[in-house]
Order: structure tokens, then C-alpha cells, then sequence
């Protein structure tokens, strides 16, 4: 990958050690975390450091917020998705660098340029700039809870959807496409597919982080499927590698009818199965009509976005979207 699209990313046990030399040059960094992760790994960090630390432990973020930590050089997002996103906005503002220290393989967004930002009920994508450098210390991230994992591998199995989409967008809407970006997202995508071991899995998601930065876009991962996550988090917080990964067999299938699909809707869901995730209706106390309106909800998003929906390709109507959940077995 052109090295203008990528970090500086080590995936190592025990890769925390190596914080010091990373910040070698920088006299006061802000980290931004929450209360646990403080409480058990704030000792340890600053046993390592010899830069004047400053916490920024679990802030809402609002503009200007970051202004308050006076002297600061440079930015670190040592957590899980919000204390990261909150590092990448912080950055952008301060016009600083940032460093991911992730605690959690839960999404992509560990290794993007792209913040993910809640405003009146709506979830929305702030591009930032991408990470100076990647930490990512397998001994941490072994510790997260297990669906914090899960979250992670769904986001990645979302790509057999989005990547689909993508060239049928391109083929039929003449979106951009990169093959070079392809190729980069289905490599982890496969490589999830073989293995979803802790390091495949974190490697993958920062690659997947880094095909956005240097596409420019979140276009080769991100497709209807995530547009009903996004519409989903109207009524629900659930984790979002799992809501897409939820998404994802229903916008296979309409794939599989386009003929641009290349895993099936029917093996997708059985893997969701097979790895205890979200995988009927029920499993989200979710009913037939308010999966539609958030289908609904999707389209308008994806029209938004000047995104092309395979649900727009094949015209699915409700009576054809309630057959495919039939047919998947989301009911």
C-alpha cells in the first residue's frame, strides 16, 4: 500500500512497550480514554513514558473541548471506538497528530481517517486525518469482552457485501473504483474467512482502516448494508460490527440476484450463526415492519450519500424484501 495510506502499525504482544521510543520528540501528550481502561492500564503507561502525560478520560466531545489541554503536541486514542473517535476529532481540531492504542479488534475505525459522531439521535461519519501510528498489543486486546470480537470479525464480513456492491455501483452508477483498494479489503476479507484468530482479525481491520484513508472514501467498505446499521442506531445502540454484519445476508442476496455476489446470503447467515451473532429479527427484539422502515430509512441514506443501492438496482419492494428475510431466516 502507497505509504501515504497507511500508518506506522505494530501487532505485537506486548507492542505497548514500544510507546516510549514512538513518542520520542514529544513532551506532552494527551491521551484519551475512559475510566477503565485508566484504572488498569493508566499505571502502566505512565511507569513507560517519560513525557508529562495529560488524561482526557471519557469526554463528550464538543468543539473547542480540546483547547482546554494547553500545550499538547500530540494526540492518542488509547480505548475502544469512542476514546478513538474522540482522539481523531481532537487531532483534526488541534491540527495535531494522533496515535491509535486500541483495546478492542470491534471495528475498522481503529485504523481510519473517519470519526464516527452522534448528534441528535442520528449517527453520522466526520473525515479527520489518519493515525500517525497503530499500537495494537495483542496482550490488551485479548482481554476485551468477546463480543467486542465478534463486533470486529462482523465488520469484516460485511466487506462480502460492500465489495459487491462497490462493483456493481461502479459497473452500473459509475462510482470511482480503485482495484488495488479491491483487492486490499478482499484479501481480509479472506483472510477472516480461513482464520478469525485475535491477530488476523486486528490485521485486518486496519488494513481495512487503511484502504478507506488511501481510496478517500468509505465507499470500498461501507455499503446498504451499513446504511441500515446507521438507520438501525435510530432505535438502537447495539455494537455496530454486529448490526452490519446483521445487514449484510439480506444485501447478499439481492447481490446474488444482480449476479454480482460472490459469497451467498444463505452461508453469510449461516456463519453469523455459527458465531453466535445477531442473526433473526428476534435476536434484535426487532419486528418485520421496523427492519423495513429502517430498510426505508437506508435507501434514503444511500441516496444521500450519492451511493448506489443494489435494493435501488433490483427495485426490491416490501414484499420482496419480506420474502428474502423469510428466505435468509431472519424471521
Amino acid at each position: 500500500m502507497d505509504s501515504a495510506c497507511s500508518s506506522d502499525v505494530t501487532i505485537a504482544e506486548g507492542a505497548i512497550e514500544k510507546l516510549n521510543s514512538l513518542l520520542s520528540g514529544y513532551q506532552r501528550p494527551l491521551i484519551v480514554s475512559d475510566v477503565m481502561i485508566f484504572d488498569k492500564y493508566g499505571p502502566v503507561i505512565e511507569s513507560i513514558l517519560d513525557a508529562n502525560v495529560i488524561w482526557s478520560i471519557s469526554p463528550v466531545y464538543k468543539k473547542g473541548l480540546v483547547s482546554r489541554y494547553s500545550g499538547i503536541d500530540i494526540i492518542l486514542g488509547f480505548g475502544g471506538g469512542k476514546s478513538i473517535d474522540i482522539a481523531k476529532l481532537f487531532a483534526n481540531e488541534a491540527g495535531l497528530e494522533w496515535i491509535s492504542i486500541p483495546t478492542a479488534a470491534s471495528h475498522d475505525g481503529i485504523a481510519s481517517d473517519v470519526a464516527s459522531v452522534m448528534h441528535d439521535g442520528y449517527r453520522y461519519s466526520e473525515k479527520c486525518k489518519p493515525p500517525k501510528a497503530i499500537l495494537a498489543d495483542l496482550n490488551i486486546i485479548s482481554t476485551a469482552p468477546k463480543v467486542l470480537t465478534l463486533s470486529g470479525i462482523g465488520d469484516i464480513i460485511s466487506k462480502t457485501s460492500s465489495l459487491a456492491e462497490w462493483r456493481l455501483a461502479h459497473l452500473h452508477n459509475d462510482e470511482p473504483l480503485d482495484e488495488s483498494v479491491f483487492e486490499i479489503v478482499n484479501n481480509s476479507l479472506q483472510a477472516i474467512l480461513r482464520d478469525y484468530s485475535l491477530k488476523t482479525l486486528v490485521r485486518s481491520i486496519i488494513d481495512t482502516g487503511n484502504a478507506m484513508t488511501c481510496f478517500g472514501s468509505s465507499r470500498p467498505c461501507s455499503g446498504t448494508e451499513h446504511a441500515i446499521s446507521h438507520a438501525m442506531d435510530r432505535r438502537m445502540q447495539s455494537l455496530h460490527g454486529l448490526q452490519v454484519a446483521f445487514a449484510t445476508p439480506l444485501s447478499l442476496y439481492f447481490l446474488e440476484k444482480a449476479g454480482f455476489a460472490k459469497h451467498s446470503a444463505h452461508n453469510i447467515h449461516t456463519f453469523l450463526k455459527k458465531t453466535a451473532m445477531p442473526n433473526t429479527l428476534e435476536n434484535l427484539d426487532m419486528t418485520e415492519s421496523i427492519f423495513l422502515d429502517d430498510i426505508h430509512h437506508a435507501l434514503k441514506i444511500m441516496e444521500k450519500r450519492d451511493r448506489y443501492s443494489v435494493l435501488k438496482h433490483c427495485d426490491a419492494s416490501d414484499s420482496d424484501l419480506s420474502e428474502a428475510m423469510r428466505e435468509i431466516g431472519y424471521l
